[in-house]
Parts: C-alpha cells; structure tokens; sequence
C-alpha cells in the first residue's frame, strides 16, 4: 500500500536537500509518495510541489513576525494553519512531515492545528526546537534547565524582550500532544535532545541525511577541466558570512598561510560568495565558483585535496560528506556533529576551534599530502556505505510505516 505524506516546509526547492524533495523518486519505490506544501512561491513540479494561498495572511505575517521579535514571542502571533489544511495537498495526505516550520510563519498554535487529524513525523534539522529562541545556542547550556534568563537575546532569532523559558515550555507542551516521530541525523542531535527540557518518552529515529552518490572524475581530470596545475593542492570551502559556519577562522588560517607561504603552490576554491580571498597571497590561484548548481559542485570537490568545514555550529554537516564522496578529505573542528559525521580521525581529520590549532593542522596537511594515497577512496567508500540517498529512502519508509502502525494501534 502507498501511503500518501506531504511534507510541510517554509521553502520547497530551496531546501530540497534536506526536505524530501530530492528523495521523492526514490522513496517512490519504497511505497511513499511524497508532496510539498511551502510558505514561499513553490519552484517545484507543480503536480507535487504547491505554495499554499493565504492572501491575507501573507501581508499580515511580516507585521506578526516583527511583533514577535518585539516582545519575544516569536512562535505565537501567526495564524496560518488553514492555509495549509485547505490544500488538496493536506487533505489526501495520511501522514505530515514537518521540516521547517518555525521561520516566521506559523506559530505553536498553528502547528498543533495542522496536526489535529493527522499523524506526523518531524525533522528537527537544528536545534530551534530545544531552545527559548535561538537556532544554536554556541557555548550556552541553558536549554538543559529551561531556558531562564537568556544571556544571549542577540543569538538568532533575536528578540527585544525575553520570554525564551514560556517559548520553550510551549514547545515542549505542543510536542507532547502532537506526538510526533521526531527524526535527528546525527549522533549529536540525539544528544542534544537528550540533554533538553523534553520527556524521555520523545520518540526519535535518528536517520542520517542521503546524498545522490555523484559520477566522480579524478583529481587530475577535474584540476585539468577547472583549470588548476597538476602540482596544485587544493582546498576548499564555503564562504558565507554565518557565525555558525567558522568563515572568520579559516580566512584568518589562510591569511596567516599566505603570509608563511606565500609562493606555496596552491589553488583555494569557495562557493557561493566571492572576494573573500582579495587579501591572499597574489602568486595563489583563487576560483571564486559562486552558486554552483545541483551535481556540478561534484567535480570541485574532486579537484581538491581537502575542504575545510570549522563549523561552530553544525547539527548534520551535507557538505562535509558531499565532499567525502567526491574524495576530498574535510578538516573540521570539535563540538559539533561533524568529527563523528566525517569519521575522523580515520578519514576526515578534527582539531579545537581555535586558530592556532586550525592552522596547525592545515599547515601539516598540505605539507604531507601524499602521505596517505589511499585515503580518497576511503573518503569516497565512507561516503556510499553510510550516506547514500538509497539508504536513506529506504530508513525513511521504514518511519513512515511505523508511525502509520503506530498511530494506528493508539487509535484503537
């Protein structure tokens, strides 16, 4: 039997890593046939991807949301639950997937109305759900005891008033009557759970995020196409100006490089934005790809050597495995899902977030860069054994039949 599920997310395409989106083919052929509700215009095949329609509360929830940063209460203002639950879409479905559903457009009492007549299993893809108002807390533990007295109203969302400890506790209450299955990715999202204010009689699956396994070229074949020397070492990352994402730490470890080394043959590639290398060394070769477009960013990541991924912040990591599967080692720090994500330190290597430690290791590693000749295909092994999008489909119908059975069984 196909059961039908519609995944209610802020985005549809946007995050189709992440969402189900790009999983829809291949949990068809578990049985599942998924569709998209989003808040925002729907970029999707139309006959599975909707925007809801909400006139009215689409001119009023920008007002809401700056209310809510206001006095805090971020998750209490809107109303748009039955934007979603007058959609076809809601109505054929048999079981909900949230994702998310937290970024300014539905509130508490939206999700718990969506959720009246339906079973639901939610993706807590950051740790939004454990905290007062913050999307990542850094080095505060104060969700563990309920979120009294924020030190951080600047932590986003940020928030003029603090009501984080009732936001929290709200969060808490709905969970416990919606029931959801909730679904973390990671070793360190489950701990995280674990360590927060909710019941020990949650319900979590934890299911590791698939990626569709790239075609690969050598490293040679993609440095020749890119146009980097064969002699080159190559690495990589992300520039975007995120606290989370440790941006500020590897530009100021390549400066510091640049300044050591500055005739070192290298070749540094970023995506998405440009010019944050205008201050490295002239005689280094910058490829400043920008926004690279679905498998095209596979044969980037096979031209380099490693990708550097210091994330404060990190509750699954895609591009830290993305980059594995194409055969570039990821170097990254502690405290996050990542050293365990990448497996290191067989195969990705980890140090403290810190820049004389980071910089050790990026110093160390591309002086012995072929030191390890086998540790591509290992990277790349890792990568399909544990984190391919088949396995994941699979992981995830799976879920979806339990809960079926489950709420199937509480109903009776």
């Amino acid at each position: 039997m196909t059961i039908a599920v519609t995944n209610l997310s802020k985005h549809d395409t946007a995050g189709r890593r992440y969402n189900n989106y790009d999983a829809r083919e291949g949990l068809l052929k578990n049985g599942i046939d998924s569709k998209f509700l989003s808040w925002t215009p729907a970029l999707g095949d139309a006959t599975y991807s909707q925007q809801v329609h909400s006139k009215q509360g689409r001119s009023l929830t920008p007002l809401l949301a700056r209310l809510g940063r206001k006095t805090g209460n971020i998750n209490g203002y809107y109303r748009n639950a039955n934007a979603f639950i007058n959609s076809p879409f809601y109505q054929e479905a048999d079981l909900l997937h949230y994702h998310i559903v937290h970024d300014e457009f539905l509130s508490v009492h939206d999700w718990l109305t969506i959720a009246k007549n339906k079973p639901v299993v939610w993706t807590w893809h950051d740790p939004y759900m454990l905290h007062g108002h913050c999307i990542y807390s850094l080095d505060c533990n104060l969700y563990e005891t309920g979120c009294q007295k924020c030190p951080h109203l600047d932590y986003y969302f940020p928030i003029e008033r603090d009501r984080s400890a009732k936001n929290l506790q709200e969060k808490i209450t709905a969970i416990e009557k919606i029931d959801p299955l909730v679904i973390v990715a990671s070793d360190h999202m489950r701990e995280l759970v674990e360590r927060s204010r909710y019941p020990k009689s949650l319900r979590i699956a934890q299911i590791p995020f698939g990626i569709d396994l790239p075609t690969v070229l050598s490293q040679n074949e993609a440095k020749a196409a890119l146009g980097i020397p064969l002699e080159n070492t190559v690495i990589g990352f992300r520039a975007i100006p995120s606290p989370f994402k440790g941006v500020d730490l590897i530009l100021s470890t390549l400066l510091e490089l640049s300044r050591r080394y500055p005739k070192l043959p290298l070749t540094v590639i970023t995506f998405e934005h440009t010019q944050y290398c205008r201050e490295m060394s002239p005689h280094w070769q910058i490829i400043d790809a920008g926004w690279v477009h679905g498998g095209e960013i596979a044969n980037y990541y096979a031209a380099m050597d490693y990708f550097l991924m210091p994330s404060r912040a990190e509750a699954f990591g895609m591009m830290g495995i993305e980059s594995m599967a194409s055969g570039a080692i990821p170097l990254v720090t502690y405290g996050t899902a990542l050293s365990n994500l990448v497996a290191a330190p067989a195969l990705g290597l980890a140090t403290q977030h810190t820049h004389e430690d980071f910089f050790n290791l990026l110093e160390q590693v591309i002086m012995t860069r072929h030191a390890n000749p086998d540790l591509r295909k290992r990277c790349m092994d890792h990568a399909k054994k544990h984190y391919s999008l088949e396995h994941f489909c699979k992981k995830m119908a799976m879920a979806y039949q339990a809960e079926m059975t489950y709420c199937s069984q509480r109903n009776t």
